[in-house]
């Protein structure tokens, strides 16, 4: 189990399956355990907090709105569309996303786009000088990788695989007080 659970970034990113994943496994306890240990804020686009808030929700209130309640989520601003890095990286990721999926580009969910929009909205506006992205869509990562590499952010970015993160958080804090 790596030593360090963060990587040393000022910015943590998350895609709508890192906290599905623990909602599924019934440990958004240990999610808030791990991030408020390591005084860290996980950031939210808007459209990734829109898939974890759909209108039937089994629960009174969605997990995420008592994380943000709690101040270990944000919900980032509206992603800087007017920025032509911005929405030239959008527009790359889902193009690579279809490419690589073989599905058309106007079906590509407009979240998947948005979480390397909002990265590059981040890094365009100084907001912060690094950051990381967790999340377990491949595709969506390797176009994210690619997109902005090509506006030279790749030294600012870490990607992280969302479901191997969630397996060590829930190694480290499953059976800890």
């Amino acid at each position: 189990m790596p030593e360090h659970l963060f990587p040393d970034v000022e910015s943590h990113l998350i895609d709508t399956n890192l906290f599905i994943r623990f909602e599924r496994h019934a440990t958004i306890d240990l999610l808030e355990r791990a991030v408020t240990e390591h005084d860290i804020v996980l950031s939210v686009p808007q459209r990734v907090y829109a898939e974890l808030t759909p209108e039937s929700y089994p629960y009174e209130q969605p997990p995420v709105d008592d994380a943000i309640e709690s101040g270990w989520v944000q919900v980032l601003d509206e992603v800087d569309y007017s920025n032509p890095v911005v929405s030239a990286t959008m527009d790359m990721i889902r193009q690579y996303i279809s490419a690589a999926t073989g599905r058309p580009e106007h079906t590509i969910e407009q979240a998947d786009a948005e979480v390397g929009g909002a990265a590059a909205t981040l890094l365009e506006n100084g907001h912060t000088d690094s950051i990381a992205i967790y999340t377990n869509d491949q595709a969506a990562s390797r176009g994210i990788e690619r997109a902005l590499s090509q506006h030279s952010h790749e030294d600012h970015v870490q990607l992280i695989k969302a479901f191997e993160f969630a397996d060590t958080v829930e190694n480290r804090y499953q059976f800890s007080g």
